[in-house]
């Protein structure tokens, strides 16, 4: 837990931590490209395993083209999270994950490593404005 910014009681702090542990949730979780893409910041700034998405729009088709072909997730999970309040409008959140899924051909993708997003709150919603994301070795894509 983060002590967070001095304008912040300690309260504060928690609820924020709170709503960014929600989002982050229920980003994990998303069953569809709409609801994942709904977590992002229009002007999001994305990076995946090395490949930085220059707009919305390529990081829209990626997303999409995932959903697309999902059939079923066995794992979402985050297993460590850390989250430091920056003020009551931002959050960084750095953690690992574990993912486990099947497409519809069949094949399985099990991955884990390591994400980091920065949380912005707008119009009371929190968005992703920027977002980090490895991939351990050995992992389909992973290096």
């Amino acid at each position: 837990r983060s002590r967070g910014p001095v304008d912040l009681s300690p309260e504060d702090v928690a609820r924020i931590e709170e709503a960014v542990t929600t989002a982050m949730l229920e980003h994990m979780h998303a069953e569809d490209a709409t609801t994942g893409l709904s977590h992002y910041a229009p002007d999001v700034k994305a990076v995946s395993n090395g490949y930085l998405y220059p707009s919305f729009e390529e990081l829209r088709g990626e997303v999409e083209a995932f959903y697309e072909t999902l059939a079923e997730v066995d794992v979402a999970t985050w297993d460590e999270m850390i989250i430091d309040v920056l003020s009551a409008e931002a959050a960084a959140v750095t953690a690992t994950f574990r993912w486990s899924s099947r497409d519809t051909s069949g094949i399985r993708t099990d991955l884990q490593g390591v994400w980091t997003a920065v949380w912005v709150r707008e119009d009371q919603r929190w968005q992703i404005r920027a977002r980090h994301e490895s991939f351990m070795a050995g992992t389909p894509n992973g290096t």
